[in-house]
């Protein structure tokens, strides 16, 4: 059981931002800037759809993505938010600004950075700084096969909590939902989740980065918990939910327990007076080890938010170049596909003069060097006569986008103790600088 692997977090977010008295300046430029955008498709007779419009807020771009519930909902460029926005008088009762953090903002990004940015850079001038918190999903990714589950396995503290439901087959669980709002659990099978989500590549890049094996099982253990459910524990904004999160998943791991039904009766099952069994172990393994410490490291600085960072595939390539094309039309711009084969064959004879291998002439000898032990090591024998070790910096062309970024603020802070690490920090830099990533 302990070299099982479990990644502990927050899989989702959901706030609200309480508005200052400037917020009713915003929320009408927002509608002034949508109906501008709508007018470039009307004067032209051209048909749209929500996601060709977009606003500035704070010089940065968000995509409308239609209205719902009475907020007018947009999303960053990077998918890693969703954020409303409401008439401050309509629907009183509610606050005027509601955020949605995603996952492929939580998973890269991570979590503090985007708060960060929408509360002191984005809406720095419209809000003050309360935040409350409307709802968590709290969850343990674990290396386990959890498809033996059935929901004669759980017992359950509050009557409230003892709607179950599984789906599956005969022989394994998918999915099994317990409770219902304001306070669930669900436990599924990851993988079989991510075979039609287009998070698949996302998350696999998370499991493999943090030492899971892809090809054995990994399920989900999550807990829903909605605003008056947390209310219940003194958590109201944010900075209640990260001071007392553990708490709060060993808690609601206790009001729901997966037991080990061999050692009760079948009577016991059916009359509902299981709470005698022993919980399994694997149920206290993952409830002992929920740590969000390391996860709410994972962040970048503030200022490198706006940039984007994902994995571009032939549907995000097919959507710019759609929306580009559109942009192009809308604003007189003449364009023919004589033209646009020219634009393809020229960027692809640039590509191949910037992509062509030169041969690098070495000024060094590879050289094998065995120590007393046995032990083998790679040197590099130089033309004065040196023998020196090579500096093992050159994985820093296979890390990803992010990774890079969060290795360079590491380099960065010890350049200064030796020349290793100066010449490791300028490896870094210069990958990159060649990425675009400054």
């Amino acid at each position: 059981m302990t070299d099982t692997k479990i990644l502990s977090g927050i899989d989702s977010l959901y706030y609200f931002c309480e508005s200052n008295t400037n917020y009713d300046d915003l929320y009408l430029e927002i509608l002034d800037q949508l109906e501008d955008e709508k007018g470039k498709f009307l004067k032209k007779d051209i048909a749209f759809e929500n996601k060709d419009l977009y606003i500035l807020i704070n010089e940065t771009s968000l995509n409308f993505i239609g209205i719902a519930e009475g907020f007018h909902w947009f999303k960053d460029m990077n998918d890693s938010f969703k954020i409303g926005f409401k008439d401050k008088y309509k629907n009183k009762g509610l606050n005027d600004i509601r955020v949605q953090l995603l996952a492929f903002g939580i998973y890269t990004i991570g979590i503090k950075s985007i708060i960060e940015f929408i509360n002191t850079s984005l809406l720095k001038d419209y809000i003050t700084d309360f935040f409350p918190i409307t709802r968590v999903d709290l969850n343990s990714f674990v290396q386990y096969d959890l498809s033996f589950i059935t929901k004669d396995m759980f017992v359950t503290r509050k009557r409230k909590y003892s709607t179950i439901s599984e789906i599956g087959n005969a022989n394994t669980t998918q999915t099994i939902y317990i409770g219902k709002e304001p306070f669930k659990l669900r436990i599924y099978n990851k993988k079989e989740e991510l075979k039609k989500s287009n998070k698949k590549d996302l998350m696999y890049e998370y499991f493999l980065n943090n030492d899971f094996d892809i090809e054995q099982p990994i399920f989900n253990v999550e807990f829903e918990l909605h605003r008056t459910h947390l209310k219940q524990f003194n958590i109201n904004t944010i900075d209640d939910l990260f001071l007392n999160a553990k708490n709060l998943f060993q808690q609601s791991m206790e009001d729901i327990r997966l037991i080990d039904i061999s050692n009760i009766t079948f009577k016991d099952i059916e009359n509902n007076t299981k709470n005698r069994a022993d919980t399994l172990p694997i149920w206290d393994f993952i409830k002992e080890n929920y740590k969000l410490d390391s996860f709410l490291q994972n962040q970048l600085p503030l200022e490198r938010i706006k940039r984007k960072i994902s994995v571009y595939s032939e549907n995000k390539f097919e959507y710019e170049y759609v929306a580009l094309i559109r942009k192009a039309y809308i604003n007189n711009l003449t364009l023919d596909t004589e033209y646009l084969n020219e634009l393809y064959f020229k960027v692809k004879d640039s590509l191949k003069k910037t992509t062509t291998n030169k041969e690098i002439k070495k000024d060094y000898i590879e050289v094998d060097v065995i120590d007393k032990s046995g032990i083998k090591e790679n040197f590099r024998l130089l033309k004065d006569g040196n023998l020196i070790k090579p500096l093992k910096t050159e994985t820093v062309a296979n890390l990803s986008d992010y990774d890079l970024l969060v290795y360079l603020d590491k380099t960065k802070e010890r350049q200064y103790q030796s020349q290793r690490d100066k010449d490791i920090y300028y490896v870094a830099h210069k990958e990159a600088s060649k990425r675009g990533l400054f």
